[in-house]
């Protein structure tokens, strides 16, 4: 099968990439770990002394907007007045060729969410990663700072214990917002009630965020999940939280309470500090259960996968988390934008021109062609594929579908090419979250979409494999 090439996605700005070797002051720019929908992160050192060092590095498009500006400097200002051994440090800071950059520590562990992606770790070990950013959550409350952004993408993982990340959107309690009306940021699977609702973020928001956290690390997934965004936040807002319990067996029934006090709907019944949130979740996996706990074939604890992952290093938290406006109304799913009526056989392309034993796919296959009929899907390895009948039409619809979740749509190029379309969450520095490779083929003289849904970079491998 031959890609058919496509024209460039217009959906985001074409941004020039800075290669390691320049330097920012006194730091030398080594590589490129980690990017964004705001800045590039990098591995550093200082020129003279050699220490290492995480330096986001923002791209001149964002830097120009005044705003991000005097976020950005509240960021700054924020470390450095919270000085706590579970805040990431920060070294230094300034601005350069028309663009900021920030200098913080380099955590040795990478992030929670690069350690949740492969599923949850052990109460214990999640209770202590917990506490730390609990503590860490008071001080800044204590210091009349909101963090807004609580996710496991911001907790980042060292062996001489986790770091609280990415305060770019941290907001003083008395301060003005610097948002505009019905503008709401943060990052979906985290947020409150009362923010999505249009009301202040405050301390029991981010308690809120920190109780979504801890729902994710003990049960393996967050606590509430749709096919988009607006359909997360419609949960938030409308639907009982699951028992953790029934997702991960084992797990003792005072973890439910103690995660449902946490994400209550109204923020007067959640704890009063984050400490008291974590305690009871640490007296409740400390309490005998009468079910035997199961514990994943070869699972290590989180602080011994923390130490033996020293080599990684962290997304340190570039992205401000996702921006939507929202209506007064209560969010709804986007509806389905097309549907296609042809029914060729069940086939999935394989690597290597060989079609894939199918199924039919189900509808959360197909994004923007739900109800397609003639759609075949196959899981190969840790990637789904979805064969639909159609050509560009039905490629470009999916793709809006896509930008309706708010994922940005680049061109998937491989040697210098265009082979087809690449759909990512811009805040996803790590790659824990799916990511969608789309292209156009030809089969037999029939045109084909070929969907290729997975996590990191599977799908592009997947998508040049064809």
């Amino acid at each position: 099968m031959d890609p058919v090439h496509r024209p460039r996605a217009a959906s985001r700005p074409p941004v020039t990439a800075v290669l390691g070797g320049r330097t920012l002051g006194p730091w030398e720019l080594v590589e490129r770990i980690g990017a964004g929908g705001q800045a590039f992160v990098y591995r550093a050192r200082h020129a003279e002394l050699g220490h290492p060092a995480a330096v986001k590095l923002v791209h001149r498009s964002v830097w120009a907007d005044r705003a991000f500006r005097v976020r950005f400097r509240r960021e700054c200002d924020a470390l450095r007045a919270l000085r706590h051994p579970h805040i990431v440090p920060i070294h230094d800071a300034g601005e350069q060729d028309g663009r900021g950059y920030l200098v913080m520590g380099l955590a040795r562990g990478g992030s929670l969410a690069g350690l949740l992606a492969d599923g949850p770790v052990e109460p214990g070990a999640a209770i202590a990663v917990l506490a730390s950013i609990g503590d860490a959550l008071d001080a800044a409350h204590a210091a009349g700072l909101v963090h807004r952004d609580v996710t496991p993408a911001n907790i980042l993982l060292d062996p001489d214990g986790p770091w609280l990340a990415d305060f770019g959107i941290a907001q003083r309690l008395d301060a003005t917002a610097l948002t505009g009306e019905g503008l709401l940021i943060g990052t979906a699977g985290f947020l409150a009630p009362e923010v999505i609702s249009g009301g202040p973020a405050g301390p029991a928001s981010d308690r809120y965020a920190l109780a979504a956290v801890a729902f994710e690390a003990l049960a393996g997934r967050p606590p509430f999940r749709a096919d988009g965004v607006p359909g997360v936040l419609y949960a938030h807002l409308n639907r009982a939280v699951p028992r953790a319990s029934s997702l991960r067996p084992g797990l003792p029934k005072g973890v439910d309470a103690a995660l449902l006090r946490g994400l209550a709907k109204d923020p007067r019944d959640r704890p009063a500090t984050a400490r008291e949130l974590v305690g009871s979740l640490a007296r409740a996996t400390a309490a005998p259960s009468h079910a035997r706990r199961p514990r994943r074939p070869g699972r290590r604890p989180l602080r011994a996968v923390a130490l033996a992952a020293a080599g990684l290093v962290a997304a340190a938290g570039t992205a401000a988390g996702i921006a939507a406006t929202m209506g007064r109304e209560d969010p709804a799913p986007p509806a389905p934008l097309a549907t296609v009526v042809t029914e060729p056989p069940l086939t999935v392309p394989g690597p290597g021109g060989a079609d894939l034993p199918a199924r039919p796919a189900a509808d959360d296959d197909l994004p923007g062609l739900e109800g397609a009929r003639g759609a075949a899907a196959a899981d190969v390895g840790d990637v789904r594929v979805v064969s639909v009948p159609g050509g560009v039409q039905e490629l470009t619809t999916a793709a809006a579908a896509l930008a309706g979740y708010l994922m940005w749509i680049e061109p998937l190029e491989l040697d210098g090419r265009e082979i087809g379309l690449i759909a990512a969450n811009p805040t996803d520095l790590i790659g824990s979250q799916e990511r969608w490779a789309l292209m156009t083929t030809t089969d037999d003289g029939e045109r084909v979409v070929v969907l290729v849904r997975g996590r990191r970079d599977a799908p592009e491998r997947y998508a040049a494999a064809l």
